[in-house]
């Protein structure tokens, strides 16, 4: 993570690339809070240092906050979803979710029948 460059980086991603994702203000204020309180440059760490096991700790967090059957992937699809909804076209939904094929990402395209009705309106306007 850079904070000074406004980006999260993505490392020893599945498809071997990694992935640099722009973080929003909100966020960047947030991440900056918490270092300064915690003064660890971990966000995930116990007792200042680096957590391994991301997966379990991730599902003791969930658990401890009284989420059931919450996985990790769930927050990546809410993501890319609030995305669709959005406005943000498939293929920028697809890069920030490091997908090679664009088949991948129209999962995701059954979110915006009314987008897609919108963008035939606007031609004819």
């Amino acid at each position: 993570m850079n904070l000074d460059a406004g980006v999260i980086a993505i490392k020893f991603t599945k498809i071997k690339e990694d992935r640099y994702i722009p973080i929003h203000p909100k966020l960047k204020e947030l991440l900056i809070n918490i270092k300064k309180i915690d003064g660890c440059e971990y966000v995930f760490n116990s007792n200042a240092k680096k957590i391994n096991g991301f997966k379990r700790s991730f599902h003791t967090a969930c658990k401890n906050a009284g989420f059931k059957d919450m996985h990790i992937h769930d927050q990546r699809h809410v993501f890319a979803s609030k995305m669709v909804k959005s406005g943000t076209p498939l293929f920028t939904v697809g890069k920030f979710l490091g997908h090679k094929k664009s088949s991948t990402t129209e999962k995701y395209a059954h979110l915006v029948p009314e987008m897609l009705k919108k963008a035939v309106d606007d031609v004819w306007e």
